[in-house]
């Protein structure tokens, strides 16, 4: 009998991971390319439209199989990259031995949930085949698309499998270690949660149905609980909440019409013509850093303010806000002004303490300066016009950049000593604003064409995402290795963003099945407090979980059960939208969890967390004066979008 040694299976193993990694990337780069291809193509009807009158007759459902096609097929290479959204909170509480067997749970969950899509979506499409169903307009045939998608995550569901295999060679190789009470107390809930409900489904099912739909509230709350177990314990949460979603959908009713909802909810969402918004960003986003456009916008907020006392720092704040305008994101705006700005004042005698705080706090602006991927999902989730809730986020943007350079302003009067008398080296204005200029421009058409009623929402991340382009390939900035980088960028956070939403959708359908936002809607309406003091409690709870969570994550788990609530208070919907936002990225800066501190201490390994934190609590304060104005003032909010065409 011949027998396969731990070295013989890792090699082994390394060698499909790498074929695997070959094969994907070349799928996902063939759908980058397609994704820019389709924008292009709506850039040229734009032009079409503007110039000569004319337009492609139904673009937007050409366009939505197209980009519904281009999506998935960067699922694969997600898969490859495992580029799953995790909350490790609780992640010094396991050790490496459980830690491995969480991954491998991890990995089996996010196999059985792409498994179960690409089942449901096939079938659904074999359907569509046979009754020959058509897109309204065109009388494009809607078969072939789902089963290129259905495909498209088949080889996802593939992939999952050899992470599996990785995993467990991996943990079989890993030395034990004993993990905390805590750890393995969660870790029996997860577990013995799910044995006891599949011996229950087994033995019983009828009563387990007859259970969930006697008590439908207590289930979903129940189910909440444990998709925190299931959080805490590291499974990635679009399987988290897809799988749970699925289950308990099908308990209530069945296993067929849950499939059917499944897969029709995550299709219809993939073919919107407006979902084509988010991709597109992300890539306008990806050649707007690889045409440089950071080092000019820093460069020219300091032309502007470093010549005055702290003028480095109040610089770093509209870099930061700037920057926000094209890469959406509070980390990735964060980091990238953390490499830049910080050696900076650091060479030029800033206090360390002040300088981690004004780039943390203004890494903050990345989500709610418009273009934004945060406000991009809240709209999908909600089915909100993505156009409204972006320029209902410029008035909050401003009095965030404002309250922020008031606060610089503030620690610098009530000690000077934090920053030079006066930055020694000036950068000349002229060919700072010369250099910016491009960026200023392609800024001011996309969120200026939205406002205007020029273009859609869609329509405007074409137009981004292909002026990114010109402007990155202008400057000689695209490379073959730089093109390859943007596409891995682009492919890693659509996967990651459509996983999360294809979990998220079902989730939700499960929430609102088992009546769970009427039922603590009638809870509070009991509740001897007013609207606002309820409000009040929503933003405290929503500032807890950006402490601790991405704001991707606390949209996908809170959205469906909260927003209806908001709205039955007598809330809009679009304060609310932003107000969630500005909450949640505030739990970015607060000590002692927010994510964007961890990133300020990695990029200055000398600067203790300490000082980073204490950097940053004037900045919070700041944010809590914000909040209140928010609150107190809709209009800062509601007030522009309500001058919209």
């Amino acid at each position: 009998m011949t027998t396969t040694s731990p070295a013989t299976d890792t090699t082994l193993i390394d060698r499909v991971e790498t074929l695997t990694d070959r094969i994907t990337g070349s799928i996902s780069i063939l759908a980058v390319l397609g994704l820019l291809a389709g924008a292009l193509v709506v850039v040229a009807d734009v032009l079409w439209r503007w110039m000569l009158g004319g337009g492609v007759a139904a673009l937007n459902e050409i366009m939505g199989q197209m980009f519904a096609m281009a999506v998935a097929a960067t699922l694969p290479a997600g898969a490859s990259r495992r580029v799953n959204l995790k909350v490790d909170l609780m992640a010094t509480a396991f050790g490496p031995t459980l830690t491995r067997v969480l991954n491998i749970t991890g990995s089996v969950l996010l196999a059985v949930f792409f498994g179960a899509l690409c089942y449901y979506v096939w079938a659904l499409g074999l359907r569509f085949f046979g009754q020959g169903r058509q897109t309204l307009i065109l009388q494009w045939p809607l078969g072939p698309t789902y089963i290129f998608v259905s495909i498209a995550v088949a080889l996802t569901f593939l992939v999952q499998l050899i992470k599996i295999w990785r995993d467990i060679v991996t943990v079989v190789q890993t030395k034990s270690e004993k993990s905390s009470n805590a750890g393995i107390a969660l870790v029996s809930v997860l577990f013995g949660t799910i044995g006891i409900v599949l011996l229950w489904g087994m033995v019983d099912f009828a009563s387990l149905q007859e259970a969930a739909g006697n008590r439908p509230g207590l289930f979903v709350a129940l189910t909440f609980a444990f998709l925190w177990v299931a959080v805490l314990c590291q499974v990635p949460l679009g399987p988290a909440t897809g799988l749970l979603g699925i289950v308990g959908t099908a308990i209530i009713l069945s296993l067929p019409s849950t499939g059917r909802v499944f897969a029709t909810d995550a299709m219809e969402f993939l073919t919107n013509w407006q979902v084509a918004t988010l991709p597109l960003f992300l890539m306008m986003g990806s050649f707007s850093v690889a045409a440089g456009i950071s080092d000019d916008i820093y460069r020219l907020a300091n032309a502007a303010l470093g010549r005055i006392k702290g003028g480095l720092a109040y610089a770093t704040v509209a870099g930061c806000a700037g920057f926000g305008a094209v890469s959406g994101s509070s980390v990735a705006t964060a980091a990238t002004f953390g490499r830049i700005a910080l050696p900076e004042m650091a060479r030029r005698k800033y206090d360390p303490n002040l300088a981690s705080g004004v780039v943390a706090a203004g890494g903050t602006l990345g989500a709610l300066v418009p273009p934004s991927g945060a406000i991009i999902l809240f709209a999908l989730l909600t089915e909100k016009s993505i156009g409204v809730l972006f320029i209902a986020a410029m008035g909050p943007a401003l009095l965030a950049l404002l309250l922020y350079f008031a606060t610089i302003w503030i620690v610098l009067k009530l000690q000077p000593e934090k920053a030079p008398v006066a930055d020694a080296v000036r950068e000349p204005f002229l060919p700072a604003l010369i250099s910016a200029a491009p960026v200023a421009v392609l800024f001011g058409i996309v969120i200026g064409g939205l406002y205007g009623g020029v273009f859609t929402a869609t329509e405007s991340a074409a137009v981004g995402a292909v002026g990114a382009f010109v402007l990155a390939l202008a400057r000689g900035k695209l490379n073959k290795n730089r093109l390859l980088e943007v596409m891995s960028e682009t492919t890693a956070t659509t996967a990651l963003i459509y996983g999360l939403i294809f979990g998220a959708l079902i989730f939700s359908f499960y929430v609102n099945l088992g009546q769970a936002p009427e039922l603590i809607a009638r809870a509070i309406g009991g509740m001897n407090a007013t609207p606002v003091v309820i409000f009040l409690i929503l933003l405290g709870f929503y500032l807890l979980l950006g402490a601790v969570m991405d704001s991707f994550a606390v949209m996908v788990i809170t959205v469906p059960v909260v927003t209806p609530i908001v709205l039955g208070l007598g809330f809009d919907i679009f304060h609310w939208g932003i107000l969630m936002l500005v909450v949640v990225e505030i739990g970015l800066i607060t000590p002692p969890f927010g994510i964007n501190l961890f990133v300020l201490k990695s990029l200055q390994p000398n600067q203790p967390i300490s000082g980073v934190m204490k950097g940053v609590v004037p900045f919070v304060l700041a944010d809590i004066v914000k909040i209140v104005l928010l609150v107190a003032f809709p209009a800062i909010a509601l007030w522009l979008p309500s001058t919209m065409n």
